[in-house]
């Protein structure tokens, strides 16, 4: 029988939505549900909580909105560690001209744990506002943030700098050489990549993009597909969109393991419109998903939980077990 080692809480998309100072609201449940969501890590004893990005909506700018996120995990009481990835609506006030992308990379390291010990930041990280980082030894364990860096509309753009992609591919290498186990956090999953959406015939569009509709090339979007490939016992963890985990596309072994995280605040189903698929969009506020898992010394044990009527899903309960020696 395995032991487990620790336990860890995976959530994302969180939306603590207050735009226009909680006159418009889109996601009306999502401070009922990180609070039931935080009732269950405690009872649960996670030593870690992740978040994949989004935990904020950040429609009319987004301070308030992360005040009132770190109001309520001061107020859950939850002692461990809460270490979060920058999604894309962290910048998304910049897209309408309300600040700057650098200003939203501030906010983000200023009202998260980025700037706490024992989160480690790049070396060489200009004026200390590093949006992307890694947890270095958790029992043992490697866990790397990286970041959505250049904007709201990730279908769009080159999602990561050079530096970032060169930081995250030195310290893949050295981990894996150490032998440990590496956990990557980052929002959005790939185009078509068969985790958060449909294989064959994807319904949501603003997933990571490899080229534009031109054919320009994202080359650094390029090298994180390639970082998924080339570490094949790399856990993977994302978000970003919403899809329920009754839609049954949860996890991917083909590269890395790709699990998909479901939104806290609110899913929605795949569906079809006009015989394509696509969205409903409903984003059902009666189900804040996510995973709660027991790490032990040879496997994660991934389990679904609709965190709000504290339910685990046992259809969705995922098991990836470590190779032999620990080593990759």
């Amino acid at each position: 029988m395995q032991t487990s080692v620790y336990r860890l809480a995976v959530l994302s998309d969180i939306h603590i939505d207050l735009e226009n100072g909680g006159k418009n609201t889109y996601f009306i449940h999502a401070e009922r549900n990180l609070r039931r969501a935080l009732e269950v890590i405690r009872a649960y004893d996670c030593s870690l909580l992740i978040s994949a990005g989004d935990q904020v909506t950040n429609a009319t700018g987004a301070e308030e909105e992360w005040r009132r996120y770190r109001q309520i995990l001061t107020e859950s009481g939850y002692t461990g560690q809460v270490l979060e990835a920058m999604g894309n609506h962290e910048s998304r006030y910049a897209q309408y001209g309300g600040c700057t992308i650098e200003d939203c990379r501030r906010e983000f390291v200023r009202f998260t744990r980025l700037a706490e010990k024992p989160v480690l930041r790049p070396k060489g990280a200009g004026d200390g506002t590093a949006y992307y980082a890694y947890l270095d030894d958790h029992f043992g364990d490697a866990f790397l943030f990286l970041a959505l860096e250049n904007g709201c509309n990730t279908n769009q753009i080159d999602n990561f700098s050079d530096e970032q992609m060169d930081w995250a591919e030195e310290l893949l290498a050295r981990y894996t050489r150490e032998g440990r186990r590496i956990f990557l956090i980052q929002h959005a999953p790939l185009y078509g990549d068969g985790v958060g959406d449909n294989r064959g015939e994807p319904a949501y569009e603003g997933s990571i993009r490899l080229s534009d509709a031109k054919g320009r090339v994202f080359k650094n979007n390029r090298r994180f597909h390639r970082l998924t490939r080339q570490y094949p016992e790399m856990i993977r963890l994302s978000g970003h969109t919403h899809v329920d985990l009754r839609d049954k596309v949860n996890y991917r072994r083909d590269g890395c393991h790709r699990l998909h995280i479901p939104s806290l605040a609110g899913s929605t189903r795949l569906t079809k419109r006009d015989g394509k698929p696509t969205l409903d969009r409903t984003f059902y506020g009666d189900a804040a998903q996510g995973y709660l898992a027991e790490v032990e010394e040879a496997r994660v044990i991934f389990r679904g939980i609709d965190f709000l009527h504290r339910r685990f899903y046992p259809e969705f309960t995922y098991t990836i077990e470590r190779k032999q020696n620990h080593l990759y």
